[in-house]
């Protein structure tokens, strides 16, 4: 079966005619797989042939069914397979028993290549297969691409061709080829130069003068140049008088040495692109550059260290190209022998840049003629590197795919600086070649600042400050979307900045694209190139992400919603952030920007149906939810916990061998767990939306900020009230109270702890009554009243009683542990400590954590109480001790101190007492009022003075042993946290 590219698309069976191969789509796959013969081709880049910047949410399956007709199509027989074939990610045109004119093409090239100066037949057979332009009549950039890349083959074999016929004389025969040529390409320097030579040769120098006139005029006017020093001498040369010298045939330019090339007075290129004036910022990152690139030593300044590379990397629209451009203007006095510059198009609409051709354009600048260059990639890298050895020049590669892209374009010996940036992290090139790797982040808000006061001027923004940090929020100060929102306001003069922050807020990557048909300057055609570089599995793994509420991004995370394989999430990850779509937040775990996560969503609602999202949605939720029960469960054993479905086979179980396994994935999992009750809040999914923090209610009473708490309990409770439940809204509302009462507003807590006791009662549930009763409880002891907290305590026993031993065992042990300390704060010391001791058993001293220490403070106080502080002083040594391992709880470990130094001074240990207190005050002053009243309250009524620092000369004072307490109606100290105990615990 033979393909045809070298013009239209025609495929050929052996025994009959060209064969059909469906529409323009079926036609622009196969293309690509024929341009390709041999190699695979991967399913996003048989995407962006086919449908080139728009392509619809169903084209991998598309692609999938046209694979499927093309077999059909091109099957030569029942028992022998199509030529396409399914190869990893991708498809490939099988090379054996297939006919590819392009293959056969450069073929023939290379053996003319190997024939030397016999190679002219050879090329005549090879340039006699094209029937006319590459793909001809296949739209779309990237088979434009290709096309232009055989294009240069042809061009280049023209070249060859026509050098070989001038030395050996043939240059009449070909004038008439050469005319036509330099017609379709009026800047093709080889061309004009050949035909400038067959007519001085041939002695029509009049035509040659007006050929040489044409060329220069088209030029100027294209490309603002000049010809080449080797035009320049053959114009001289058809100036000239007398017969035309014809010159002996020469010896063909593959054939010389490279040093011969090396040997001509090369000029200075001055290549860098212009600069934008706008640019602000980024000093410590132009020091980073220059660091590294700039060394010591050398006259005129410093000259670049040797074997000196500079990566930038970072997201798109980092602002990377205006950097490197910034500091190659800063610094080109330093390479007195040039800049190179060159847009390697890794990540553009065209298709990057073969390193081939980024070689020839830098040899032709630095004065190598263009017949010089070698076809062969090796020898033309080893003769850029000959030309640049002992000269200093400065190499800007911008916008590179890959190392691999690069390496070629590298310079050998020291004395140049190369500057390349990319949005790959190109790790290879660190690795290898030892480029230093600049990460380019958002701007500051000084410099997102700076840039909008310099496109609107000082005196648009002057008392906007405000308006500006909205802005500047609205683009997440990412320098691309900084620079679109300014020149949009420039352009509209009459528009108020707070206005404009606003219509930002709405859909921000509409209103952030430039207008006109400039695409580069459009956030989405910036994503979009990252975005098409990535395979299937991981654009779908984007997508996802982005319409999912979680916000921290782990290998975890990633395998529930993508429902990938266990291990392949971090593999998928990783790609993500290397092309700068992810940002490592820490070890392991990714974020989004914010924009770039809008970018994503729109492409995750294109590509996923809207079930399929809804699929994942309920993965995630039931992943939160059965991971969060278990993390309580091992915080705080025993506890009630709201009825959870079975969670979906796939997920599996969990389990946290101990409670600090437990917390750290809590804490890991803190942001996407917040984020994800307000999601569901948002979607109206309630049952998740008051499940979720009630789950989460024993671990957010440990961290946080007040603030926090309160906003997840009043999601909870407004979920609970849409659901019309009262048993949810009871539970929300008793976790609110708790809320209230940590933040210090005991009125608060205690009237929604009153509203959600007759809910409860209401709904018939006695084990949640007796968790709404210890509430209360722990409010009337809050409140000072310890006889109502008592009797609380006792009323949740007697309820819980009926159900019978072993009923609710938690919260039986959450009642009898702030029972004991209500006895205490009662003057029932004996009472409270007997019921302590009892509580003490060898399980609850396997348990742990916050009931232990609660009871060995209250066995503690009751000691001191009784005026035995050497027996207090051992138990709350203890209590300290425990208090210590346990996270969050900072109050009980204040409780803990304060009584500690009761009894050191009892003692006369007034240096210890004064460390213990000062370092319980410390806790004191961050939590408010009533957990220092109570317990400083109960000791000062045992003679406890807080002690202070001595003054000088009477450091004795401090040691001055208190007197010894005697047993007088009191009680201990009690705190008021959300556990539901007084000292630590919680319902």
């Amino acid at each position: 079966m033979e393909f045809r590219i070298l013009g239209a698309l025609e495929v050929r069976a052996r025994d009959s005619g060209p064969l059909a191969v469906g529409g323009r789509l079926q036609q622009a796959l196969l293309a690509v797989l024929v341009a390709h013969v041999g190699r695979t081709v991967s399913v996003p880049r048989i995407v962006d042939a086919v449908w080139d910047e728009c392509p619809p949410a169903t084209a991998d399956r598309q692609v999938r069914n046209m694979v499927g007709l093309l077999r059909r199509a091109l099957s030569p027989g029942p028992r022998r397979p199509s030529p396409i074939r399914t190869d990893g990610p991708g498809y490939l045109l099988a090379a054996d028993g297939v006919r590819v004119d392009a293959r056969e093409f450069t073929a023939r090239v290379d053996a003319a290549a190997r024939a030397g100066a016999d190679g002219a037949p050879l090329l005549r057979e090879a340039l006699d297969l094209w029937r006319g332009p590459a793909l001809d009549g296949l739209p779309g950039r990237a088979l434009a691409t290709i096309a232009a890349g055989l294009e240069e083959q042809r061009m280049a074999a023209l070249e060859r061709l026509f050098e070989l016929e001038l030395a050996t004389g043939r240059h009449e025969r070909i004038i008439p080829e050469l005319i036509g040529l330099v017609g379709a390409t009026p800047l093709r320097d080889g061309l004009v130069r050949h035909l400038l030579t067959a007519l001085l040769r041939s002695g029509r120098r009049a035509e040659g003068l007006a050929a040489y006139r044409r060329y220069a005029a088209d030029l100027a006017r294209e490309l603002g140049l000049d010809p080449s020093p080797e035009l320049r001498c053959l114009q001289q040369e058809l100036l000239g008088s007398g017969a035309p010298n014809p010159a002996p045939p020469r010896e063909p330019a593959a054939s010389r040495r490279p040093a011969a090339s090396v040997q001509r007075t090369l000029p200075r290129p001055a290549q860098l692109p212009w600069e934008s004036p706008a640019f602000v910022g980024r000093e410590a990152q132009l020091r980073a550059i220059g660091r590294h690139l700039v060394g010591p030593g050398g006259p005129g300044g410093r000259a670049p260290a040797p074997g000196a590379i500079a990566l930038v990397t970072g997201a798109p629209g980092a602002g990377k190209s205006a950097l490197a451009l910034r500091w190659a203007h800063r610094t080109r006095d330093r390479f007195p022998d040039g800049q190179l510059f060159t847009d390697l198009h890794g990540w553009s609409s065209t298709g990057p840049q073969h390193p081939h051709a980024v070689l020839g354009s830098f040899l032709r600048a630095l004065g190598v003629p263009a017949e010089d260059v070698p076809a062969r990639l090796d020898e033309t890298a080893a003769l850029y590197r000959s030309t640049l050895a002992g000269r200093r020049v400065l190499i800007v590669l911008d916008n590179a795919l890959d190392a691999a892209q690069v390496r070629p374009l590298l310079p050998g010996a020291g004395g140049c600086a190369v500057l390349v940036t990319s949005r790959e992290r190109l790790t290879g090139l660190v690795v290898r070649e030892g480029a230093q790797r600049i990460e380019l982040a958002e701007f500051s808000p000084d410099e997102g600042r700076a840039l909008v006061r310099r496109v609107l001027g000082a005196e648009r923004v002057e008392a906007r400050e405000q308006a500006v940090a909205r802005l500047l929020d609205a683009c997440g100060h990412l320098p691309l979307a900084v620079a679109l929102a300014a020149a949009r306001l420039r352009d509209r003069p009459h528009h108020d900045l707070t206005d404009f922050a606003a219509e930002l807020a709405g859909n921000r990557l509409d209103v952030l694209s430039a207008d006109g048909d400039d695409r580069s300057a459009c956030l989405r055609t910036a994503f979009s190139f990252s975005y098409r570089a990535l395979d299937g599995p991981a654009r779908r793994l984007l997508g996802l992400l982005a319409t999912s509420p979680a916000v921290d991004l782990s290998a975890p995370v990633a395998e529930v919603l993508g429902g990938l394989e266990r291990g392949s999430g971090a593999r998928i990850l990783r790609r993500l952030a290397d092309v700068h779509l992810l940002t490592e937040h820490r070890a392991d775990t990714y974020r989004f920007h914010d924009l770039l996560r809008l970018f994503a969503t729109e492409q995750g609602t294109r590509q996923e149906s809207r079930r399929s999202r809804r699929l994942c949605l309920e993965r995630w939720y039931a992943w939160c939810l059965h991971h969060a029960c278990t993390a309580t469960r091992t915080l705080v054993p025993g506890r009630p916990h709201v009825a959870l479905p079975p969670p979906p086979r796939d997920l599996g179980t969990v389990t946290f061998a101990d409670p600090a396994q437990a917390l750290r994935w809590c804490d890991e999992q803190r942001a996407n767990l917040l984020a994800t009750a307000a999601h569901a809040f948002e979607h109206e999914d309630d049952d998740v939306a008051w499940k979720l923090p009630s789950l989460l209610w024993p671990y957010l009473h440990r961290t946080g900020p007040h603030a926090e708490r309160l906003a997840v309990s009043r999601t909870a409770v407004a979920a609970a009230r849409r659901l019309d439940d009262p048993l949810a809204l009871g539970l929300s509302l008793n976790d609110q109270g708790h809320a209230w009462g940590s933040a210090g507003d005991l009125p608060q807590a205690r009237r929604h702890y009153e509203q959600a006791l007759e809910l409860v009662r209401a709904a018939g549930d006695r084990a949640v009554e007796a968790l709404v009763l210890a509430s209360l409880g722990v409010s009337h002891f809050n409140c000072a009243d310890y006889a109502g907290a008592a009797d609380h305590f006792e009323r949740a026993l007697r309820l819980l009683a009926a159900d019978g031993p072993g009923a609710a065992r938690w919260t039986v042990l959450l009642c009898e542990t702030n029972l004991a300390s209500s006895l205490l704060m009662l003057g029932r010391a004996e009472e409270a400590q007997a019921l302590a001791e009892r509580l003490l058993a060898p399980e609850i001293r396997r348990l742990g954590g916050v009931p232990e220490c609660s009871l060995l403070n209250v066995v503690g106080m009751a000691r001191y109480a009784a005026g035995r502080p050497e027996e207090a002083l051992v138990h709350l040594e203890r209590s300290l001790a425990v208090g210590r391992t346990i996270t969050g709880y900072v109050d009980q470990r204040a409780n803990s101190l304060t009584a500690l130094a009761a009894a050191q001074q009892a003692l006369g240990r007034g240096a210890d007492a004064l460390r213990s207190w000062e370092e319980a005050l410390a806790i004191y002053r961050e939590l408010p009022a009533h957990y220092r009243d109570a317990a400083v309250g109960l000791l000062t009524s045992l003679g406890f003075t807080p002690p202070t620092p001595p003054s000088p000369g009477h450091e004795h004072a401090a040691r001055r042993p208190a007197p010894v307490p005697a047993p007088v109606p009191a009680a201990g100290p009690g705190s008021a946290n959300g556990d539901g105990t007084t000292d630590s615990a919680q319902p």
